[in-house]
């Protein structure tokens, strides 16, 4: 049976996630709370240098995370040099099932990856929430000099009921940037450790929670969009989505905070982005209108054809 790590004031129950470079653990620390304990084995790495990274991706995140409501707190950081691990205290997320309330025997932390594959495609107002939270708590780590550089559904974890960046363990500083680390399909083509890289993965992770797909089919949309008022917004967002991805970093969101906006517009006022569509739209019917004109069509069947147009659901 394998040693169960030791971690000051806490209890390891069991374990209940595991990536490449460790295991979460479900714990109990002295005053009966519950918390998540992330430990990271040395020698799960080929170099000791990875090990250091993750490390020093913990050390930089500490600070900060819990500085903003959309960071998953960091409570306590430690190494243990003898047994070759390190380890990080977190708070915990929710239960998929019973939220805050937390039964340790059944216990399954509630990420966005499993909504996602609960609800296939999530309501666009809930992606558009989402999204405006995630990009609130980018922005604001990219304003401390640090990049998340593995955004995905499964490391955004719901704490409360709150959205939350977690996994810290490749976040990095501007002298680190640009690496080909984080996860096939979030990753930007120029590498990751950059604003818009992390804004890219957004958007990836905005495409896979709006469409039901998965991010390698990125841009297919789906077949049945719904509603016509649904289709409408699904559309709009998408146009959000697409800015996001591009290829080229320099036609993305220049920050999370332009992003962030750009979502708030549509949350609160909708009206926002539907006129800039219609300003768009207007442009490319101008040509059409003056081929009517031409054509001797009525003045009224013109503007009932704008009329249509400005006023579609």
């Amino acid at each position: 049976m394998a040693t169960v790590p030791l971690v000051p004031d806490h209890e390891l129950i069991r374990p209940i996630g595991r990536g490449s470079s460790g295991q979460v653990w479900l714990a109990r620390n002295a005053l009966g709370s519950y918390r998540a304990v992330k430990i990271v084995q040395e020698q799960r790495f080929q170099h000791r240098r990875h090990f250091e990274r993750e490390f020093n991706g913990i050390l930089k995140f500490e600070p900060v995370s819990r500085l903003h409501d959309g960071l998953v707190d960091i409570l306590q950081v430690g190494r243990n040099e003898t047994a070759g691990y390190c380890y990080c205290v977190m708070e915990l997320a929710d239960d998929v099932v019973t939220g805050p309330t937390i039964h340790p025997l059944t216990y399954s932390p509630r990420t966005l990856e499993q909504d996602r594959a609960r609800l296939e495609r999530l309501p666009v107002a809930e992606c558009v929430r989402l999204g405006t939270a995630i990009a609130s708590a980018l922005g604001f780590l990219h304003k401390h000099g640090l990049f998340h550089r593995d955004i995905k559904p499964a490391n955004i974890i719901f704490v409360s009921g709150i959205p939350k960046l977690a996994d810290i363990g490749l976040v990095t500083d501007t002298p680190e940037g640009r690496s080909m680390v984080g996860t096939e399909g979030f990753l930007a083509p120029e590498g990751s450790g950059t604003i818009r890289a992390d804004i890219y993965a957004l958007g990836k992770v905005l495409y896979e929670i709006s469409t039901g797909k998965d991010r390698n089919e990125y841009p297919a949309l789906p077949e049945m969009l719904g509603r016509p008022a649904e289709t409408r917004d699904f559309l709009i967002l998408n146009r959000i989505i697409l800015k996001a991805c591009r290829a080229k970093a320099w036609q993305r969101y220049q920050t999370a905070e332009e992003m962030m906006r750009t979502l708030l517009a549509f949350e609160f006022d909708k009206t926002v982005l539907r006129n800039q569509e219609h300003l768009g739209m207007l442009t490319k019917v101008l040509a059409v209108i003056g081929t009517l004109v031409a054509l001797g069509v009525s003045g009224g069947a013109i503007w009932r054809l704008l009329w249509l147009i400005l006023h579609r659901d």
